[in-house]
């Protein structure tokens, strides 16, 4: 189930066949609809330039859909992502836009006598800094265009609304939460009930409206228990349910502990990527993907390097895996740190992925900016932002980075987990004959060098290492780019891990093959792929699979 329902809402999913229209030449800022000639039909979801007329091109697409709206009802409509960037017009008129990919967002629908409303959505993914400075041409990811996830419509009553429904775990051991509400005003009657469970009675007072309760029947959320509730808010006119899991997480002594015990991260960075949907994965491959990463003894996933999907959350709540979510970014340098529009697109886009994902218990802490220029101190001010909005936003998680400037990092001492991306014996001299050599004493320099730092009391996570295969490469000398190599490679990594103390968790770089650079880039990305996957794009498993499902599951079962 959804891990949001509005029961007192009439919710329409309004997912199907739309009216499609393509062009690389429209202006962006071109908001006249009346020449568009809708000559195709789309899937929404779907990336149009995952489609094999639209393939690699780049542009503006449109997608049309007819609604229907009791005559003079409030409604808005919401979008769970839509990418690179996009506007939304009812009716010609432009209502909303958006311009962080992989990001939700919502608009209100203007209120009108008619009942048949012509919604349009127009779709960039040209690149353009100006425009969208959130994702650049050099992202070691391919950028799609198109209305990603799901799109709903919801009539709403008349009144005051449940805007947002969020829920603390204040004591995972006795059942005690705490319930925050927006949206009730000084004075508002309202009841919330528990599961299913008799409705108390309560009346707002201030906003946020914060209520203490307890929960008597209740497990623990774990990997090996997920447990999860739900919470009903209903002020008589609006109501909103979401579900939730009771635990809680913490780093101290250099280890994470889930419930007041150590765990250690075993697990994979994945992409929302596949070669016949780019990233509007349907929801058979979702599960599939989970299923593929119990199978290898994975309790951990870092979602790179945007904003996840909610219902890869939802299945994540319910199966039991823990979550590393980070906002969108990818090696950006101190130019954009020192950017207010870039600065602000940020923590715009950070802020949302907070509140969307704040009640999924999968989710144990939060990140951005990946491998970002964090060494120079002109980037401060964007860093430090970042750390105190995730914090002060929710202080129940876990906050983090991951840095690929290593020991030479500036901002390592505020967070609570300490990440670091690094490719020994990938990335190498040419001349070392055994690079494979490179591994463990690479990743001891990192501990020592922490020790040395008086940061050695934090959590440190591999939050990337690996080495790339091309599926069905096998070669007698254990050369890079072979099956052999990259079994060598992640054997010798996650013996590592699995044996040292001092390291709190893995994600293996990657778990599938993605799409990435089509221009000069893939020079050093075979097939125009990241081909560090432990599978291919479409999910087959390279030599490394079972190797590593030996080391993860043999460590399970101690």
């Amino acid at each position: 189930m959804s891990s949001i329902t509005y029961p007192k809402r009439k919710v329409e999913c309004l997912n199907g066949v739309w009216d499609f229209s393509f062009s690389e030449s429209h202006d962006w800022n071109d908001e006249n609809l009346s020449l568009i000639t809708y000559d195709d039909r789309l899937p929404v979801p779907s990336a149009f330039d995952a489609m094999p007329g639209y393939n690699g091109k780049r542009g503006v697409g449109f997608y049309r859909h007819a609604i229907e709206i009791p005559a003079g009802s409030k409604s808005r409509i919401n979008f769970n992502a839509a990418g690179m960037y996009a506007k939304v017009f009812i009716d010609g008129k432009k209502v909303g836009e958006q311009y962080a990919a992989y990001t939700p967002f919502t608009v209100a629908v203007p209120v009108s006598d008619k009942t048949e409303r012509e919604l349009v959505v127009m779709c960039g993914n040209r690149f353009d800094y100006d425009i969208y400075p959130l994702h650049e041409i050099f992202f070691d990811f391919y950028a799609y265009g198109g209305i990603f996830r799901d799109v709903e419509l919801q009539v709403l009553p008349e009144g005051s609304l449940i805007e947002w429904v969020g829920v603390d775990t204040v004591d995972y051991r006795t059942g005690d939460i705490l319930v925050k509400i927006r949206g009730l005003n000084n004075g508002d009657n309202f009841t919330v009930a528990i599961d299913n469970q008799k409705p108390q009675e309560f009346t707002a007072s201030e906003s946020p409206t914060e209520i203490p309760l307890k929960i008597t029947d209740f497990t623990p959320w774990s990997p090996a228990t997920p447990e999860l509730h739900t919470v009903t808010i209903d002020n008589g006119v609006d109501a909103q349910t979401v579900r939730f899991g009771i635990r809680q997480v913490k780093a101290e002594k250099g280890q994470i502990l889930l419930n007041g015990k150590p765990v250690k991260l075993l697990g994979y960075c994945r992409h929302e990527a596949h070669p016949q949907y780019g990233p509007a994965l349907p929801y058979a491959q979702l599960i599939a993907d989970l299923q593929i990463l119990r199978d290898i003894g994975c309790n951990f996933i870092r979602g790179s390097h945007y904003q996840q999907d909610p219902r890869f959350l939802d299945l994540c709540d319910e199966l039991g895996f823990l979550v590393f979510e980070e906002s969108m970014g990818w090696g950006q340098q101190v130019r954009h740190f020192t950017d207010p529009k870039f600065i602000d697109a940020q923590l715009a886009q950070t802020a949302t992925m907070i509140q969307t994902s704040y009640n999924h218990p999968s989710v144990i802490m939060r990140g951005f900016l990946n491998e970002g220029e964090s060494d120079n101190e002109e980037s401060r001010k964007c860093y430090e932002a970042l750390i105190n909005l995730v914090r002060k936003k929710d202080p129940t998680r876990l906050v983090t980075y991951a840095s690929f400037k290593h020991l030479k990092d500036l901002f390592l001492d505020q967070v609570d987990v300490i990440c670091f991306n690094t490719y020994p014996a990938w990335y190498t001299d040419r001349n070392i004959e055994n690079p494979l050599d490179e591994i463990v004493p690479c990743v001891h320099n990192f501990i020592d060098g922490l020790e040395t730092l008086e940061l050695g009391d934090k959590p440190f996570i591999l939050s990337e290492i690996g080495a790339g295969a091309i599926y069905g490469w096998r070669d007698p000398i254990c050369s890079h780019w072979s099956e052999e190599y990259q079994t060598e490679y992640l054997k010798i990594t996650c013996n590592e891990v699995v044996n040292n103390n001092k390291i709190a968790g893995v994600a293996l770089w990657q778990f599938c093959d993605c799409r990435t650079y089509r221009g000069a880039g893939a020079l050093g990305r075979p097939r125009a792929f990241n081909n560090k996957g432990t599978l291919d794009e479409y999910r087959r498993p390279k030599m490394a699979y079972n190797t590593v499902k030996e080391i993860f599951k043999g460590y399970n079962e101690k």
